[in-house]
């Protein structure tokens, strides 16, 4: 290359430099706080220790036959027993979906006993522990489920079986 080539390429160079640069690194910038407000979570909790007690057949009334204690109660085909639990929750979330239940996944089981579908009876909650409003307000919910020992049950199955059934757990559980 010539010295004039070399001489024009350089300079080039230096004007796109102090061009992009303006010849300086400093930039200017601000910023301001804002007044966002604040955030405050929701809850879904239980607000004491729930309770529960055992009936022989579906009368959880007054009026139905409350087993005394149900490690001695011995079952036999034909029998249903119903679980009944009261418990008072909070449920509070401008989002929130949850539902309530009582889960025996965790509860054994012997051959012919059988778990029913769980009720709900509380404020804001449908049959099928559907909570709303989602206010958070203490409610109080009594909820239900029965087992089943099938009378079809037969010959020596299942006898002096036992199943451990204090794994039921009453459950407060998001939804979305």
């Amino acid at each position: 290359m010539n010295k004039k080539t070399k001489g024009a390429i350089a300079a080039g160079a230096a004007a796109a430099l102090l061009a992009g640069g303006a010849g300086t690194f400093a930039t200017w910038s601000d910023s301001k706080t804002l007044d966002a407000g604040t955030v405050t979570a929701g809850k879904l909790q239980f607000t004491g220790t729930p309770a529960g007690e055992w009936y022989k057949g579906t009368d959880t009334s007054a009026t139905g036959t409350k087993i005394t204690d149900i490690a001695t109660y011995r079952v036999v085909p034909g029998d249903v027993l119903t679980y009944k639990a009261t418990a008072d929750f909070i449920a509070q979330g401008d989002n929130l979906n949850a539902t309530l239940s009582l889960d025996e996944t965790a509860a054994g089981s012997f051959s012919g006993l059988t778990w029913g579908a769980t009720s709900v009876s509380a404020t804001g909650v449908d049959g099928s522990g559907v909570i709303t409003p989602n206010d958070g307000t203490v409610r109080s919910a009594v909820v239900t489920k029965t087992a089943t020992f099938a009378a079809s049950t037969s010959g020596t199955t299942s006898q002096g079986a036992t199943a451990a059934l204090n794994g039921l757990q009453l459950k407060l559980t998001q939804t979305s």
